[in-house]
């Protein structure tokens, strides 16, 4: 009797944790992954120009978050954190698999002429990693992955070996040969279809297809995009709409790009479309929808004059660690677990899809398995969370586009430490952002918040330890400084030199205001962006939309300071060299 009774509560409780789920009940998961998806590449997050009425339809049916990240600027590495759940840099891939990649990594001796050395990246990613599709193989579910795989340089790492039982790709090209059909017949397993018929859309069809034939067990389907990554080939039928849509003048103007974006959200609303019929019912009930990107959109390379795309407010974009190379859209419809139409705006990573996954369908981490991420099922079921901080580790240059890095954000501040990039090579370089005042990451808070500096370094440093990460070697041989200009003049010819003010100090006598905008060493005026670092309870800023900011102050408290930086840049390579250090202004208290 004392045996039964605590079976029943055994039962009960695990039922209470929402942890126990019979075959029947087990809910269905879909992970949509888009390539090279930016935060901004849609209408959904903002955009103007692109359309994507299905991602803003799978919005209002699930959550959206607003400050979601890839563990990567770059596809590879973090695709290997949502199989594995682990961090790039504890697997040792931390840049796309190249025919540079290697299968045991190392930080290699700098150059003569370089201030650090280069570091190596995994070209695969081991079969020893316990992969979510294996955990949720072994836990009764049927398997699927249909898209880019880009994980593996050899047969024997594609993703047939990692857990999946049906495949479509699954390989290692990083895009596809063509996004017409026949595919230059290179996808594997995608026999050649009608003329005319466009990649996204048939993977969507496969997708459906699969999905039909899997009967009486769960599912688990890696819906993986090979769009919008290169090569970019326009959707014809859209074109048109697109060019005309056009402006010349915006940050996106590449019609191509936005026929590519709304092929692909095409394909989610023939999937979100097969789910609605009423036959489809209980399925659409019962299925988990994550749908993500890899990276940030590509903003390094451009069709004439229209850049592949923009993720203007932030910075940076696709191999890069500002906020544009790693925030990415974030989307996971729930029915009856996340609030329909809501929004969150906690901070959260790729490495947490896989922990998430695992208790929304009632599984438990295979003992032994290093998990790096956090559920965020709290976050998705309507409760607050304290998320753990987001580290970014990129430890590789790539010219005028990145230097080696790695980041953290801690609530609304975020740290990025430059490895050998500070006076000389013996020490790191440092920029510090409030990503909530400063979203464009123009201000560098550093030599002002030096104690933050500290405290979230040392962050960086566990991180890295804990991990084992490989980080770049310093040159002490290395002559000069670190922070040299990564751009051209030529290449980046709309970058500023220097920025001034034309006062940095105002008397103020009683409540006023002032228009301000930074000048360049020409005299030039620049888009300018403003934050208060000393005064706030009297001292305000207003943005104007001429590039100039207005700041205003009431009756004159203590002294104030106003810090200014430059948000503007049109190109990758006026945008991603090193910050320029912001101008300050003070405002005193006059005597009347």
């Amino acid at each position: 009797m004392n045996n039964r009774l605590s079976m029943l509560l055994l039962s009960v409780t695990l039922l209470s944790m929402g942890v126990s789920h019979t075959a029947e009940n087990k809910p269905n998961v879909i992970m949509i992954l888009v390539d090279d998806m930016g935060w901004m590449d849609s209408s959904t997050y903002g955009s103007k120009y692109y359309q994507t009425p299905n991602m803003s339809r799978l919005a209002k049916e699930g959550m959206l978050f607003t400050d979601a990240y890839a563990a990567s600027p770059l596809c590879s590495p973090t695709r290997a954190s949502i199989m594995s759940g682990q961090y790039p840099a504890r697997l040792r891939m931390t840049v796309a698999i190249t025919r540079k990649s290697v299968s045991d990594p190392k930080a290699l001796k700098p150059v003569q002429k370089a201030y650090c050395g280069k570091v190596e990246s995994k070209n695969h990613m081991p079969l020893e990693i316990y992969t979510l599709a294996e955990a949720l193989k072994d836990g009764g579910y049927t398997t699927a992955h249909i898209g880019k795989w880009h994980l593996a340089h050899k047969p024997q790492h594609y993703a047939d070996h990692q857990g999946f039982d049906f495949v479509i790709g699954g390989a290692h090209l990083p895009g596809p040969p063509d996004y017409y059909s026949p595919y230059k017949n290179a996808i594997r397993n995608l026999k050649a279809g009608p003329k005319g018929e466009y990649l996204n859309e048939r993977l969507a069809k496969e997708s459906i297809k699969w999905i039909q034939s899997v009967k009486g067990k769960p599912f688990f389907l890696n819906f993986w995009h090979y769009a919008v990554h290169g090569p970019i080939i326009a959707k014809k039928d859209l074109l048109p709409k697109y060019k005309k849509l056009r402006d010349s003048k915006a940050d996106q103007r590449c019609p191509e790009m936005a026929t590519m974006l709304e092929s692909m959200d095409n394909s989610i609303g023939m999937l979100l479309d097969w789910l609605d019929k009423p036959e489809n019912k209980k399925i659409k009930d019962n299925t988990l929808i994550i749908m993500t990107s890899d990276n940030g959109g590509v903003t390094h390379k451009a069709i004439g004059e229209n850049t592949w795309t923009s993720n203007r407010p932030l910075r940076g974009g696709k191999a890069n660690t500002y906020e544009g190379g790693v925030r990415a859209p974030w989307i996971v419809r729930w029915p009856q677990k996340a609030k329909a139409g809501s929004v969150c705006g906690t901070p959260v990573q790729s490495i947490d899809i896989y922990p998430t996954v695992l208790e929304a369908v009632g599984l438990q981490p295979k003992k032994g398995v290093t998990l790096d991420g956090q559920s965020i099922v709290p976050l998705l079921t309507g409760k607050t969370m304290k998320h753990q901080p987001i580290f970014t580790d990129f430890p590789h240059l790539f010219g005028p586009i990145c230097a080696p890095s790695s980041s953290v954000r801690v609530g609304d501040f975020k740290l990025i430490r430059y490895f050998h990039a500070g006076k000389t090579s013996a020490s790191h370089g440092y920029e510090l952002f409030d990503l909530k005042r400063d979203p464009y990451e123009s201000i560098d808070l550093a030599s002002f918040l030096p104690e933050k500096v500290k405290t979230l370094d040392k962050l960086i440093e566990a991180h890295l330890k804990k991990t084992q990460a490989l980080t770049p070697l310093p040159n002490t041989e290395f002559k000069g400084s670190p922070r040299r200009r990564r751009s051209s003049p030529k290449m980046a010819p709309n970058r500023p030199q220097k920025l001034r003010l034309a006062t940095s100090t105002i008397s103020a006598k009683k409540a006023g205001s002032r228009r301000i905008q930074l000048l360049d060493e020409k005299g030039k005026p620049r888009n300018t962006h403003a934050l208060v670092l000393e005064g706030d309870d009297w001292v305000r800023i207003n943005t104007n939309p001429d590039g100039s900011v207005e700041v205003v102050w009431d009756e004159p408290g203590k002294n104030a300071t106003v810090l200014f930086g430059w948000k503007g840049g049109s190109t990758c390579f006026e945008i991603n060299d090193w910050t320029i250090p912001p101008c300050k202004l003070v405002l005193k208290r006059g005597s009347r």
